[in-house]
């Protein structure tokens, strides 16, 4: 008798029992394992316009904003904004074109046409604004839907005038021309309940205070390390000896693979090996194959349960095939094919062309691009590979239906029935691993810069909000250089300067200190600190006193948008007489005669250094001699700067202020800003 199904992780479809022949060892780190929900799906051609730019798109105002794409070499295109000629363009040897439109002032909307080679597209209500890139972890990735006073959020999202376009996550080994599918949305309660809450609530705050459009283009996963978001080229000139191992890892898996490498073609090559008569006789393509000595089987249904001997207790390879009709009203459009579940694997082909596979157990639901089909009578192929318990189709027949990709209200054609199976190679006799994609996990060094960041670029910006550094808080000394790496690699990358870059400062966590110096996140808020004080147009948004102990995704993201709108209105808008951040140390000295006192220095004071409300004497303080013994200090603010001294100390030398993941600290200045979080030692 079969065994019951096991568990998806477990059970990693055919990877499992071939991870000896693919000799994954050497380079295990650099890729999974296993099959990934965010694999790739389907193959994606070039598209004429790149995935970018859609309707309802937020442009970049007062730049010739870059739009591109891919025609054949030698086509010319032209970009019309409104009807009138706004660039010209010529696509080079290897298909690309890229065209420049503007410098146009803010406002809309707008209509953009792109045409040439046959080609047309209209993206209408298109804004020209301010664009922020929006990046870093997982608490830039948390949604507006999960923040402080949701629902009340949610419903007030209601601002035409912002957009957002979200990259969902897609870790590559080498960079990407194309990010994962995505389109511009609007700022409604539908769509902008799933935005970065700290990205909206921020725009939120521009948009009111400069009267432009903001766009949001929104780029973050969970639990990534810096490293992960910049491109190999920058971490190989700038940082050759940190990540040695790691690089070595990944270009063992890039050669793996060879320098030319088809995710897709493989898997119809892998079916050709594991099944020579598949190809011979054409399972795939071939509309008046002989099908007679084929079995008919009931779908949707597990192939154990359709009462067929030969496949009662069958683990391995099956084919399917099925014709359907489809209407004269359908031609020139883009269809949707739902084949419920599908358990394991499956290569599936419309019309002999591969559409498609997936390597996890789950739905499917694959996109038929219109050229692919015919009015009448078209032929699906599924060749579908099961490990373990039940195999093939396995839903309910209302599941099982082919309708338009858009308007999907007007009618279907339902797909259930009666269909063609062959049994194929059983797992003993598969010897040819199932092929994988050329990808990482969220670990892989520069791999989120080639899929979520390269795919981007030369998109134009304002410039960028990052929100990271709980991955990279062991490592807070490489960050020092690190993150000023990522910040000149965009920047390069981008092609609109020196971009400003706003970084979240990370807030407090963990139980309340009781200690001097606690191990934590100290190091690595200053390392973030250091990195605005010395990168030209960096600034820094403290977040110290809004955390959640309890919470490494603290809610109050409305505060932290705010705060970064403060620091960009006065870095990127020129608001010189706004007090931006907190009280942020300058310099220190001892005080005479006695040298017992040191005295701290400050800007940033704005109406005067304050300490938290309802307390009565300042915390966070800490002193210590020669020796580094530190103890709490005794700290009184002077006007704008302020004495700390210790009885135990008599003569200081060193000062630190808020050294813990979740300080005692409780300076801030008038406008109600913490002071950033520093020490006198280095």
């Amino acid at each position: 008798m079969k065994a019951g199904p096991i568990p998806d992780m477990k059970r990693i479809l055919l990877l499992a029992a071939w991870l000896a022949a693919l000799t994954l060892a050497p380079w295990a780190s650099a890729q999974p394992a296993g099959p990934q929900p965010w694999w790739p799906v389907q193959p994606r051609p070039l598209p004429f316009l790149h995935t970018l730019f859609t309707s309802d798109m937020v442009l970049q105002r007062d730049i010739a904003a870059p739009i591109w794409g891919w025609a054949k070499p030698g086509e010319k295109i032209t970009v019309a904004v409104d009807g009138k000629a706004a660039a010209q363009a010529v696509a080079g040897v290897d298909g690309r074109w890229l065209a420049k439109v503007g410098p146009f002032a803010a406002g809309g909307p707008h209509t953009v046409v792109v045409e040439g080679g046959g080609h047309k597209e209209s993206l209408t209500n298109v804004l020209f604004g301010d664009v922020w890139l929006c990046t870093g972890q997982s608490n830039m990735n948390w949604p507006v839907r999960l923040a402080q006073n949701a629902e009340e959020e949610v419903k007030a999202c209601t601002n035409q005038n912002i957009r957002s376009f979200t990259v969902n996550f897609y870790s590559a080994l080498t960079p990407e021309l194309l990010p994962p599918a995505a389109r511009w949305e609007p700022c409604t309660p539908e769509f902008a309940k799933n935005f970065t809450a700290v990205g909206y609530f921020f725009a939120r705050e521009m948009q009111g205070k400069l009267n432009v459009p903001i766009g949001l283009i929104h780029s973050s996963a969970g639990a990534t390390a810096a490293e992960a978001w910049v491109s190999g080229e920058a971490l190989r000139h700038e940082m050759p000896f940190d990540f040695r191992e790691r690089f070595a890892d990944l270009d063992q898996t890039n050669a793996f693979f060879g320098p030319v490498f088809e995710f897709f073609r493989a898997l119809e090559q892998w079916t050709a090996k594991v099944d020579p008569a598949s190809t011979a006789k054409k399972y795939a393509s071939d509309p008046n194959l002989d099908t007679s000595d084929w079995l008919d089987i009931a779908v949707p249904k597990p192939w154990e349960q359709t009462g067929i001997p030969e496949l009662r207790d069958f683990d391995g390879l099956v084919w399917f095939r099925h014709t359907f009709d489809v209407p004269e009203k359908w031609r020139g459009q883009d269809l949707m094919l739902s084949l419920s579940v599908v358990r394991d694997a499956d290569v599936v082909w419309f019309n002999g062309t591969m559409l498609g596979s997936k390597q996890m157990s789950g739905i499917r639901n694959y996109v038929v691009d219109a050229s692919l089909v015919k009015p009448g009578k078209n032929l699906f192929v599924a060749a579908i590979v099961n490990t373990n318990g039940p195999g093939g189709f396995d839903s309910q027949p209302s599941n099982m239906v082919l309708r338009p990709l858009t308007n999907p209200g007007t009618n279907q054609v339902r797909i259930a029935g009666t269909w063609k199976a062959k049994r194929g190679p059983a797992m003993k006799d598969l010897t040819v691993p199932f092929p994988l994609p050329r990808v990482g996990h969220y670990k892989t060094i520069t791999a989120l810069y080639n899929g979520m960041i390269a795919p981007l670029t030369p998109f134009g910006i304002k410039g960028a909000l990052w929100y990271q550094g709980e991955a990279n808080g062991p490592f807070w000394l490489q960050y020092r250089r690190l993150l000023p790496t990522l910040i000149g690699d965009w920047r390069k990358r981008f092609e609109v300067g020196d971009f400003p870059f706003l970084i979240v400062s990370l807030a407090n966590l963990n139980s309340l200190q009781t200690k001097p110096v606690e191990p934590g996140w100290a190091e690595i808020r200053e390392s973030q600190w250091r990195t605005a004080r010395t990168v030209p147009n960096t600034g820094l948004a403290m977040t110290i006193d809004i955390g959640d102990p309890g919470n490494i995704h603290p809610r109050n993201k409305q505060e932290v948008g705010r705060r970064l709108s403060l620091v960009a209105r006065k870095l990127v808008y020129g608001e010189t007489n706004l007090v931006a951040s907190g009280p942020e140390f300058t310099e220190m000295q001892i005080e005479p005669p006695k040298g017992d006192k040191i005295r701290l220095y400050f800007k940033n004071v704005g109406g005067g250094l304050r300490l938290k409300a309802g307390d009565e004497k300042l915390k966070g303080f800490i002193v210590a001699g020669p020796d580094k013994e530190w103890v709490w200090a005794d700290a009184v603010i002077e006007g704008n700067t302020i004495v700390v001294s210790s009885p135990e100390v008599p003569t200081p030398k060193y000062v630190r202020y808020g050294w813990a993941w979740n300080p005692l600290a409780n300076l801030f200045n008038a406008e109600g800003l913490p002071a950033i979080t520093f020490r006198t030692d280095e």
